[in-house]
């Protein structure tokens, strides 16, 4: 989220201090993530709470940074919480957690600790891809009328069909421990499922031993057991967005629209406007608050 890493006033420690003094702190993995929590979603929450990058903290960043950084305020007897996306649990070889399709049984496992939220979506950018938002940004920068919902949800069911074999193979590869696919492998290149399918494997296989075969078919089936057939495709995609790549979503998305600009940043600003904050998160802010 490279885009949206220097806004204005991010860095200036007089304005978190004057900002932040006493409240609870909400560990994230990114300057990015920070942003799109302190500076769009949640600007209002600012007196009550503080999103700050574990980096700060720890020297690095990403999802062990959080963990890490949490521990540490917690161990001194700050009041500090956690976000972390949910490829940390594949990162820690929580496969049971990774194929976890009940969302109240993934979320009463609490793999972190109670303190820090593992999201229900992949990564930041499945929060993003909303349809809503994403449509208003691409008729804006397009100067076009916008579409219907259900001719954007159509249009990103089929993006997420796509991505379906581009998240289990990366599943594979991690479980050996090899390099995956990156998140724009997918785009302008495939328009179909079984194109995708096929051109992933005979990308990875070969650099795979014999079982990756069976592996793969096995993770297809357990990313495919996040869909929902049969329900509207609003509804399809935003069950496949827990186990689909986010950032490789909105890759294919400006691909196919031709869209040069990151669209994280007005992704997260547009969502604010339109009241579209995803509820998991501000749940989680709330009960943050409410317990300080």
């Amino acid at each position: 989220m490279t885009a949206v890493k220097n806004q204005p006033g991010l860095g200036a420690p007089d304005r978190l201090s004057a900002r932040y003094g006493g409240v609870p702190v909400i560990y994230v993995e990114s300057e990015e993530d920070s942003y799109v929590f302190g500076e769009c979603w949640f600007k209002d929450r600012l007196s009550h709470v503080e999103f700050r990058p574990a980096a700060q903290q720890c020297n690095f960043s990403g999802c062990a940074a959080v963990i890490k950084a949490v521990a540490e305020e917690r161990k001194a007897g700050n009041s500090a919480w956690g976000v972390v996306d949910r490829d940390t649990v594949m990162s820690e070889d929580m496969w049971h957690l990774v194929h976890e399709t009940d969302d109240a049984a993934y979320q009463r496992s609490k793999p972190f600790g109670a303190e820090v939220k593992a999201l229900c979506r992949w990564e930041m950018e499945n929060y993003l891809a909303d349809g809503e938002a994403m449509e208003k940004c691409r008729a804006e920068i397009e100067m076009q009328p916008s579409r219907p919902a259900q001719d954007v949800y159509d249009e990103l069911l089929n993006h997420c069909q796509i991505l379906i074999p581009h998240a289990a193979i990366n599943a594979v590869c991690h479980q050996h421990r090899i390099e995956g696919l990156s998140d724009g492998y997918t785009n302008r290149r495939f328009s179909t499922r079984a194109e995708s399918e096929a051109h992933v494997q005979q990308d990875r296989f070969p650099r795979l031993p014999p079982s990756a075969a069976a592996d793969y078919a096995m993770h297809v089936s357990h990313v495919d057991a996040f869909d929902l057939p049969g329900e509207t495709s609003t509804a399809r995609v935003n069950a496949l967005l827990r186990r689909v790549h986010g950032k490789a979503l909105l890759d294919r998305f400006s691909a196919a629209h031709s869209i040069k600009i990151d669209l994280k940043g007005p992704l997260a600003n547009r969502m604010r406007e339109m009241a579209r904050v995803p509820a998991e998160i501000a749940l989680f802010v709330d009960d943050v608050v409410a317990n300080n």
